[in-house]
């Protein structure tokens, strides 16, 4: 019988410590993130058997009704008097492959070992391709991280395969600090469990200590160079009308000054699938549509069949036959170039390697350079962008069927959710990396600027995973200073957000059963590879806007009836989680 670090004491004396927080916290304590031991630490590491552990664990009390993760912080069961490894699948971003072998370099990793005795050995490839050896091989590290509701079958069939565990029951006993959030925030709790009610992982939320309720930030729109917008006496365009007739102003006139009338690009877009997404597909909800499945109220309707999809193509057919979009959109992945080399006056794309990379690298060529965020125009029919609909996904943290402590794995997570464990994961050390300032975290100059071995990312990135997707609560105060500084800056969040309270198109984060997956993906695959084709045929001219009426028979021949009902149903269960 397998056996567990963590004893029948240990278990009460576990539950006693996340209760309580720090044992000996206060305002200072929760700056710097240290934490006094158990009394009981002899207990630490006796191991019993698994019908010991689940007898305790079921006797265990519920989290009180007035826990606070602003007064918490890490168990008292952490330092473990003898230590533990942990095995942990995360990527790891660019900045920090840059700068350092793995996450175990990461000065607020590093202080967590020394504060819990846990030791972590990183595993940081995170290929489709490596993800598929590691589920067929069923050997499995402890923690998962990766977009699991994109896997086939989705986290349902990853507990039922034994893959990973089913967290419901240990969320709230070991783990309150996290269970505190969502229990503030019960659209997002919905939002990230199972159409069942299961848990099954935690992810990363940007989170407001005051308030204890999660922020929202957009991340991607509409850019453009207000400079040229001022050479030529125009005001900021509204409209997709307005917006035409900028760029073909931005063709016709020298804007970029250098003698040459010909090499302006209005409207940059980039290619690859990725990258047309970002860059032209987003321009579709200025239309209404989109190019997959989308929200018509509570409805699910297909984005390529709708009139509005039409108008979207017939609107990029127009800007590519009049030459204001960059030729070599479909396959041009560098295209961004084209801002950053003074050519290309507007394109939607990311915050910061977008519009704040671009503001600032310009700036530098010439100060009266000014690229800066565009609010979302308003579509030829009145159409407005709504508001995002909540949904889980993206790269969460799971623990798997062999992880032999995932008690104390969980409890090492629920720290990062404390406000002692946040301040650490968005802000590094105290003293080394942030100082407390009148009760505010301030990021040291030194390691939010560039020097001559790191940029500003890979600068930040030694010391904290604020700026990352990992599991925690990523304090807005990293934000404030850090993206929202300069007017241009702050002006941005008012430009993206939504120019209507009311839901947009976009779809919520629906989870397939493994036998809807496994036949949506099988009509999707050639739905999607015939929609792209043709989407990129009619606007380069290559297939006739007349042809339409036989491209939307194709796409119904093509069984996306079928594809409707499998989404709607899964959207139905979505609204009726409880």
């Amino acid at each position: 019988m397998k056996k567990k670090i963590v004893s029948a004491l240990l278990c009460a004396t576990l539950l006693s410590g996340l209760l309580t927080g720090c044992g000996n916290g206060g305002a200072e304590q929760q700056g710097s993130g240290e934490t006094g031991s158990s009394d009981q630490s002899a207990e630490k590491t006796s191991e019993v058997s698994e019908d010991s552990q689940s007898s305790a664990t079921e006797e265990t009390p519920a989290v009180p009704e007035d826990f606070d993760p602003r007064t918490a912080g890490l168990s008292d069961i952490f330092p473990l008097e003898e230590p533990i490894t942990l095995t942990y699948l995360i990527r790891q971003n660019d900045a920090m492959a840059a700068t350092m072998d793995t996450y175990a370099d990461v000065e607020f990793l590093k202080r967590l070992e020394e504060l819990t005795n846990v030791h972590i050995e990183w595993n940081h490839n995170c290929s489709e391709e490596a993800f598929a050896t590691m589920i067929s091989s069923k050997q499995y590290p402890d923690l998962i991280n990766y977009p699991l509701m994109g896997v086939a079958g989705g986290p349902s069939a990853l507990i039922e395969d034994g893959v990973i565990l089913d967290l419901t029951e240990m969320i709230p006993q070991y783990a309150p600090n996290y269970w505190a959030w969502m229990k503030n925030n019960p659209d997002m709790d919905l939002a990230n469990r199972l159409d069942d009610g299961t848990i099954f992982s935690l992810g990363c939320q940007l989170g407001n200590w005051e308030t204890l309720k999660f922020e929202k930030t957009y991340i991607s729109g509409p850019q453009i160079r207000k400079d040229w917008l001022d050479k030529l006496g125009l005001e900021m365009p509204t409209t997709i009308d307005e917006l035409y007739e900028v760029l073909v102003a931005f063709k016709e006139n020298d804007c970029n000054g250098n003698g040459d009338p010909d090499d302006e690009i209005p409207y940059v877009i980039a290619g690859g699938d990725k990258r047309l997404g970002e860059t032209m597909y987003t321009l579709a909800q200025c239309f209404g549509t989109g190019n997959s499945f989308i929200m018509d109220g509570d409805t699910v309707v297909y984005g390529p069949l709708t009139d509005y999809y039409k108008d979207f193509v017939t609107f990029m057919n127009k800007l590519y036959t009049e030459g204001l979009i960059n030729s070599d959109f479909p396959i041009n992945e560098d295209a961004f170039n084209l801002i950053l080399q003074d050519q290309g006056g507007f394109t939607i794309d990311a915050m910061n390697s977008g519009v704040i990379a671009a503001h600032d690298l310009l700036k530098q060529t010439d100060d009266s350079y000014n690229y800066v965020s565009m609010a979302w125009p308003t579509g030829p029919d009145g159409q407005q962008v709504g508001m995002g609909r909540s949904g889980g996904g993206g790269r969460m943290t799971a623990i798997s069927t062999q992880c032999e402590y995932p008690e104390i794995a969980l409890a090492w997570l629920d720290y990062a959710y404390s406000y002692a464990g946040s301040l650490n994961a968005t802000f590094g050390i105290e003293g080394e990396s942030y100082d407390m300032v009148d009760g505010y975290p301030t990021i040291r100059e030194e390691v939010k600027t560039t020097n001559d071995a790191w940029n500003v990312e890979e600068n930040l990135c030694r010391w904290m995973v604020g700026s990352i997707n990992y599991p925690c609560i990523r304090d807005i105060r990293f934000y404030e200073q850090m993206n929202l500084v300069e007017d241009y800056q702050k002006e941005i969040q008012a430009n993206w957000g939504p120019q209507k309270e009311e839901y947009g198109t976009g779809m919520p984060g629906i989870v397939l059963t493994a036998e809807e997956n496994d036949e949506f993906s099988d009509i999707m695959a050639d739905v999607k590879t015939y929609v792209s084709e043709c989407t990129l045929k009619f606007i380069r001219n290559e297939m006739s806007l007349d042809e339409w009426d036989s491209f939307t028979d194709n796409i119904e021949k093509m069984n996306i009836g079928k594809a409707l009902e499998i989404q709607q149903a899964a959207v139905d269960r979505f609204n009726s989680r409880q």
